[in-house]
């Protein structure tokens, strides 16, 4: 079928870069892009109105746990305060000898929410970073025929993070890590091209300081020889940065780029404490500059800092040196416009300067940057022979007011809800507002029982043993009539 969306401002791109078309026109057929630019004259079996709308390449969401937001309810407690910028290890790490709090996750109910939350908000392309719930069959099959495209695979690591008392530490088995290695490996193989080749596979370790550095080499190996991508989470938190110099006499991304970790087709999830972040305070060497020659890509997720009081230092200095960055959401809400806004004002603060963090610069990392990371020229773009992952976002509305500039407007003042139609290869998965695949109303229902599940079990893998309430109390005293 040939589809002809017409009439609204059009992000098409001149093979350099992205380009405003008013008035502009996008025509595609089956999984491919035709036309892109002024009046088509040529016959389609649909036509679609963008009058008033802004007609985009769909999002790549470069880093995104699956699951549902119950357990991020712990995310900030007030029980300790050691925090570093421990970024979840104080959520998902349960006392020893407790189950973890994302046992029993189902990849119809968690796996689902995560990744429909996500499309809903504009991503045509999604990267769950290893988390998987219900088990790698189930969730690449919730994701496959949910129509998404996604990059998938189990993680794996050598340690675990674990609560004693109320201190964190690291359970090491370099075994498990390498059998860990080999089961994502033959996740590859299984999987790689699945549901005609929106399921693509990608490798997974879990954390810097949750690998030896014989298992980063190991992986970087095995990646190179499948030919996939790869995303670690690095130069995550200020205590990782002590750590990994304290064991190794190299920050985090010194170490990486030293044993040939870092390369193109290779994501760092987060990195934002390199050595001249305000937090670190060491002066010896250049971690930019090491990234910036290594080709890899930094996958930003602003918000979730925000919430912690830490800015990236910064979107523009990364920009300036020449690093790939590309936008992941990482925790609720799953939506990759309103992380487009934290990245610009964040970095604005960082950098005291009203003139960085410019819209186009992050709606880049949102489009260009994710198809970097993944070394792929036909998604993040609109031009003929890409795919046809392409989303229609309402501009017409009150907060938008009057429209200059389509991007700015987006970035400024827009949010995932007002996007109307999201195509994924091809085939309509949300159209005028209408999931036409997802129940919406059912997986909101499943969602908040499992959340009634998940806060209900908080004493019985929580470091503290109390309930939710004394962990995170509520912003004011709940009334029990």
């Amino acid at each position: 079928m040939r589809t002809l969306i017409q009439g609204g401002w059009v992000v098409g791109y001149d093979g350099k870069g992205h380009e405003l078309i008013p008035n502009g026109a996008v025509v595609f057929e089956n999984d491919r892009v035709l036309h892109v630019g002024g009046p088509f004259s040529g016959t389609v079996d649909r036509r679609i109105d963008a009058r008033g709308k802004l007609v985009s390449p769909g999002f790549i969401n470069c880093h995104l746990h699956a699951a549902t937001n119950a357990a991020q309810t712990v995310f900030i407690e007030t029980l300790k305060q050691d925090y570093f910028g421990n970024n979840f290890i104080g959520y998902v790490a349960p006392r020893r000898g407790a189950q973890p709090p994302r046992v029993g996750d189902r990849a119809d109910v968690g796996g689902a929410y995560g990744l429909w939350s996500a499309l809903r908000a504009g991503a045509t392309t999604i990267l769950d970073v290893g988390t998987m719930p219900g088990g790698v069959e189930a969730f690449t099959n919730v994701a496959g025929e949910m129509g998404v495209r996604a990059y998938l695979g189990p993680a794996f690591r050598s340690a675990a993070y674990v609560f004693e008392g109320s201190r964190v530490v690291w359970d090491w088995d370099e075994k498990q890590g390498m059998a860990g290695l080999e089961r994502a490996v033959k996740y590859v193989k299984d999987y790689d091209g699945a549901y005609d080749g929106r399921i693509r596979a990608m490798l997974y370790p879990g954390q810097m300081d949750t690998c030896t550095v014989e298992l980063l080499k190991a992986a970087r190996q095995r990646a190179d020889e499948l030919g996939v991508p790869m995303q670690l989470h690095a130069a995550m938190n200020q205590r990782e940065f002590y750590m990994i110099l304290d064991q190794h006499g190299q920050t985090p991304i010194e170490l990486l780029h030293s044993i040939g970790f870092l390369g193109p087709k290779t994501g760092l999830g987060h990195c934002v404490f390199h050595n001249n972040h305000s937090w670190c305070h060491y002066a010896y060497g250049d971690d930019l500059a090491r990234l910036a020659d290594s080709g890899v890509t930094v996958v930003h997720a602003p918000y979730k800092y925000a919430k912690m009081g830490i800015a990236l230092e910064s979107f523009e200095r990364y920009r300036a040196r020449g690093i790939t960055i590309a936008m992941g959401t990482d925790t609720y809400p799953q939506d990759v416009v309103h992380e487009m806004r934290w990245a610009a004002l964040m970095c604005r603060v960082a950098d005291g300067s009203f003139r960085v963090g410019r819209p186009r610069d992050v709606f880049d990392a949102a489009t260009l940057g994710g198809a970097h990371h993944l070394g792929r020229d036909d998604i993040g773009r609109l031009a003929p022979g890409a795919k046809a992952d392409i989303i229609v976002v309402d501009l017409l509305k009150v907060h938008y007011g009057a429209v200059h500039d389509p991007i700015k407007s987006l970035v400024e003042l827009g949010s995932g809800n007002d996007v109307e139609t999201v195509i994924v290869d091809g085939q309509t998965l949300v159209e005028n507002g209408k999931a036409t695949r997802m129940d919406e109303a059912a997986l909101l229902n499943a969602v908040q029982a499992e959340g009634e599940r998940l806060w209900h079990a908080v004493p019985e893998w929580h470091w503290s043993g109390k309930p939710i309430d004394e962990v995170v109390p509520p912003s004011y005293p709940i009334r029990i009539k």
